[in-house]
Parts: C-alpha cells; structure tokens; sequence
C-alpha cells in the first residue's frame, strides 16, 4: 500500500494546492488560475491524498488537465517538497493516463522548461518524447519551452 489516493480536486482543496504551488514554481499560478481551469468544461484535476493522519495538509500532490479533441494536455502538477521521490507523480500521472484514455484520449503533451532536469526525467521514463519547441514561451525569462508528447493508445 502506497499510503495515497486519488481524489477529484474540491474548492477546499485549494488553500492545500496554492501552498504546494508556491513552493514549487518561481512563478505559481494564483487563486483565479486554479478556480478557472475547476470551471473549465474540458478540464478536471485530481489530487493525491494521504492517507496517514500525520499530515496538516491532506494534499500531497495535485494535476490540471484538459482533454482536447482526442489529446491530454497536462498544464500543471506539482507534489509537495516532503513526499518528493517517492514515486507519487509518476503514480499520479499513470491514473491520469488510464483516466484519459477511458476518456478517449489517444495522446498525452505538456510543456516543460529545458532547464527543469528532474520533470525531463521523469517524462522520459513515463515514454514522452521531444517533439518541437515553442520558443520564448514562458514569460518570466523569455525559456523556450520542450513540447513533450506521449501515446495513450498502446497501453490500452
């Protein structure tokens, strides 16, 4: 037993996530951000829960998605700095392949930062592959970013 569970994100979930976020991102997404993509009709998020009592924040790990067409495109996912490496993201994004498959996805792409060695790894071992760039994507420092796709339909 991992001693997590997945859990579809909830309003109150957010004061949990907006911490993880600021302690994951130079530049973290705010309130609004995360309230609009709960309201968004082709999106859904997940987060994962402890289930240990031990924890003041329920929340160890969060994911945004939107399912576009036949595509998932991951917009955000962060875990919180004291459950890192412990396989909670790839577990995460496992569930959510599964779950967009069931949904019709036949592919999944995200956007990463060249510079964010560890999320390259990660993607890589989960089988995404580099597949173009968009230049000066992120604002805050003019980075281009990876555009990283992976097929959904082989493993269904």
């Amino acid at each position: 037993m991992n001693g997590w569970h997945l859990a579809s994100i909830s309003p109150a979930d957010l004061d949990f996530i907006l911490d993880i976020e600021q302690h994951s991102f130079q530049w973290p997404w705010g309130r609004i951000s995360f309230e609009d993509e709960l309201g968004c009709q082709n999106g859904f998020g997940f987060s994962v829960k402890s289930t240990g009592a031990d924890t003041d924040n329920p929340v160890i790990a969060y994911i945004f998605l939107r399912l576009i067409v036949d595509e998932l495109h991951i917009l955000k996912i962060a875990v919180t700095p004291a459950w890192r490496g412990q396989g909670v993201a790839t577990w995460l994004l496992n569930r959510c392949f599964e779950l967009g498959a069931q949904r019709g996805a036949g592919s999944a792409c995200l956007e990463v930062r060249p510079s964010n060695i560890p999320a390259h790894k990660l993607y890589r071992k989960l089988g995404f592959a580099i597949n173009g760039h968009r230049k000066n994507y992120y604002a805050d420092t003019k980075e281009d970013a990876l555009l990283m796709t992976r097929n959904l339909k082989e493993d269904t």
